[in-house]
């Protein structure tokens, strides 16, 4: 399993800094000091292969938020996005670079990047309860902007975009539970 979980990791790591299609096989096997059949064995395909790892980074990422009832919920989204690219880099949003490249090749991997952009914002509306009434559905969209827009603000101003982003939420749901 460790060898596995070190091809996984050699993957994700060239495909979010050099893209999916300019990492080679070799490169990957080279990074994740297997050979090409210990690869083959875990992965039968390349396609299995950027599938698993989009599956691992999206329930890694997931893992790390508190339950959607939580009262900090919300903060704890931009708090580990924040963490998230200082452990990972800060160049852009995984699953949109995995969707641009594969949105026209390949509709399995592409919808699996698009997966990810749906359960996050399925999680954001479960974060915010029905105390802000008809203000919920344009706070849901405002939050999950503030997310996206954080993702790419990153790659100018580094990960503090994330806490930036989190404060701007937090002041927009506090001014949503004041009007009503």
């Amino acid at each position: 399993m460790d060898k596995r979980n070190d091809i996984l990791r050699a993957a994700e790591r060239l495909f979010y800094n050099n893209g999916f299609h300019a990492t080679s096989t070799d490169h990957i096997c080279s990074e994740a000091n297997v050979s090409t059949r210990t690869l083959y064995r875990y992965f039968p395909s390349r396609e299995s292969l950027t599938a698993s790892v989009m599956e691992q980074r999206k329930n890694r990422f997931f893992s790390a938020l508190y339950p959607a009832e939580h009262v900090e919920a919300i903060d704890q989204l931009f708090r580990e996005l924040k963490r998230w690219m200082d452990e990972n880099g800060a160049q852009g949003c995984f699953f949109v670079k995995a969707w641009a490249e594969y949105a026209e090749h390949d509709m399995t991997l592409a919808a699996l990047a698009l997966d990810y952009r749906y359960m996050l914002r399925h999680y954001i509306a479960a974060c915010i309860n029905h105390s802000h009434g008809v203000n919920r559905e344009a706070l849901i969209n405002v939050i999950w902007i503030l997310f996206e827009g954080a993702s790419t603000t990153a790659l100018l101003t580094g990960s503090q975009a994330a806490l930036d982003a989190g404060h701007a939420a937090a002041l927009l749901m506090k001014k949503s539970g004041e009007a009503q």
